[in-house]
């Protein structure tokens, strides 16, 4: 140990190491930084600057549309949690009930309200406007059509209104996890029809829970279910029963409402309580952004927080993270909670040591809050700070479509082009066709449509013509649309082709990012396709009929 200050610094802390780290990290890169700048003086390199990895960044979304059932912050935790992740960072945050929403759509506006806000959707897109929905938007259809709306436009939204639906089933999720294999309790789906006979009926779907039912009348009565009700949540509508008195609790349910649907579970032995794994899955990459153990309830089954029951941090096994990652995959969820329950060792070898107990589309944000001692929204809303890791939803488009480019950071007029999209098309760079591309350093100059463009050098591009491979400069183009979505900064190879139809070829990794499929049977289905074949009937007869009368001026010129 060194004496500094009148203080012993223990190296031996975790601590103590991160922070001379940092330290170390800082200085080396004020070296390397005067390094290059010495380096420069003689070189047309272009130089870089690091951001400091602690330097905040600003979001690239500047406006939340946020749907819910309470616009009362000190009652909605999550909408609390959202206004202080966002303070001073310039994003305005429009909360609206779901219930009030009304709404109406063109192709061109967007127009909502409910009884206190409203908003228009015109200029606004995916790179600068989010969508963050909570369970009561599943209570409105007027809600769930405006957020369909939403996401064909091309906004991220968390979470999208079909997965979240689905989310919200116990019996739908149940079947989707069954399919992909996830552990789980044994399940089935319960209706009035399923008690019409009394026992002789139920014992048909009590097998499918446990197998030896009907075998022993004493066993029978000691074995435990777990009933849900579908669209429950936080806890409620979920109560144990055991084979003596199920019949007589169903017939109870079911008198008062014939049509309700339940969901039954074996009762599994659980160790403790549940924990419960926030999940993020973009584009290409997936991580765990928190997770907590929830001790259930003195005298109760149950682990909801919102039921009383305490939270606390935990560290997940090696399966534990394997299923969580798993789960939200398969939800297509950008963010999901997954609740993972431990077994007492060896109390089921049929499933292993964890089961799922459903999945979150809408998960509550104040008891992760409270556990990792930080803000859960404000985590959230760092790790989808990256625009081309967003999954929109995806739209078909046709193999032809119109596109178009700002090409200039100056000047934000659009240059149109109908562009051919191939999804065979793995190159590094998207193409487009210039009358003349020329490199001098550091900087590219391009003729585009008899207009005159300088460009920022980015790369290269290697793309196989034929028997040869051509070597292309590469851009960063200021921006992209296509339909209502938008790609800023995307990478575009120059190419000489002033020859060719379409001057511009769409690769995977655009579509990809703006989540667009091909539909290769059509074209410009963006646009109003009968509206395009009319509009080139209506170009060809203008065409043939000037060719017409320049033909008749000429005969009549060489008459005279």
């Amino acid at each position: 140990m060194k004496k500094f200050s009148n203080e012993y610094i223990d190296y031996r802390d975790p601590k103590v190491i991160s922070e001379v780290f940092k330290v170390v990290n800082k200085k080396l890169k004020e070296e390397n930084k005067l390094l290059l700048e010495k380096e420069n003086q003689n070189s047309d390199n272009l130089i870089v600057e690091e951001n400091d990895e602690n330097d905040e960044k600003d979001f690239f979304f500047k406006n939340i549309i946020f749907f819910t059932n309470d616009r009362d912050s000190k009652s909605n935790k999550t909408l609390k949690n959202l206004e202080e992740a966002i303070k001073g960072k310039g994003v305005k945050l429009y909360p609206f009930i779901a219930e009030e929403i009304d709404y109406k759509a063109t192709d061109k506006k967007i127009k909502f309200h409910d009884n206190v806000n409203k908003y228009t959707i015109d200029v606004q897109s995916n790179v600068d406007t989010i969508v963050i929905t909570r369970l009561g938007a599943q209570d409105s259809e007027e809600c769930i059509e405006l957020i369909k709306e939403l996401q064909d436009w091309g906004f991220f939204v968390l979470n999208p209104i079909q997965a979240a639906q689905r989310a919200s089933n116990k019996y739908t999720s149940a079947v989707l996890m069954e399919r992909y294999n996830i552990p789980q309790p044994k399940f089935t789906l319960l209706s009035a029809n399923d008690i019409a006979k009394g026992e002789e009926s139920l014992q048909k779907k009590l097998k499918l829970i446990y197998k030896d039912v009907g075998e022993d009348e004493n066993a029978d009565k000691k074995k435990e279910y777990v009933i849900k009700i579908l669209d429950g949540h936080g806890g409620t509508g979920v109560f144990m029963v055991n084979g003596k008195t199920i019949l007589s609790i169903l017939q109870a349910i079911f008198a008062i409402d014939p049509e309700r649907e339940l969901l039954l579970q074996k009762k599994e032995e659980a160790d403790g309580g549940d924990i419960r794994v926030h999940v993020l899955t973009m584009r290409t990459e997936q991580k765990i952004l928190a997770a907590m153990k929830r001790v259930k309830i003195s005298g109760d089954f149950r682990s909801n927080v919102s039921l009383g029951a305490t939270a606390e941090s935990v560290e997940l096994t090696p399966e534990q993270e394997e299923i969580a990652l798993k789960v939200a995959k398969i939800s297509r969820m950008p963010w999901c909670a997954v609740d993972i329950m431990p077994l007492v060792h060896d109390s089921n070898p049929e499933i292993g040591d964890n089961v799922v107990l459903e999945y979150n589309a809408s998960p509550g944000t104040d008891g992760i809050s409270e556990v990792i001692g930080d803000n859960f929204m404000e985590i959230l809303l760092n790790e989808i700070n990256d625009i081309n890791q967003l999954v929109l939803e995806p739209k078909a488009i046709g193999y032809l479509e119109n596109v178009y480019f700002t090409l200039s950071d100056t000047d934000e007029s659009e240059v149109e082009f109908e562009a051919k999209f191939d999804t065979g098309n793995g190159a590094k760079a998207s193409t487009i066709g210039c009358e003349k591309v020329e490199q001098k350093g550091h900087k590219v100059f391009a003729t585009i449509e008899g207009k005159e463009y300088t460009f920022k050098l980015v790369g290269q591009s290697n793309a196989i013509v034929g028997q040869n491979v051509e070597e292309r400069v590469t851009v960063e183009i200021p921006c992209i649309r296509i339909g209502s979505r938008k790609l800023l900064n995307a990478e575009f190879a120059l190419v000489d082709n002033r020859n060719k139809k379409q001057k511009v070829l769409i690769n995977r990794d655009v579509m990809s990012k703006m989540g667009y499929l091909i539909n290769p049977g059509q074209k410009h289905i963006l646009d109003d396709s009968l509206l395009y074949e009319f509009n080139q009937l209506a170009i060809e007869k203008s065409k043939k009929a000037t060719e017409e009368r320049n033909h008749k001026e000429n005969k009549s010129n060489e008459k005279s």
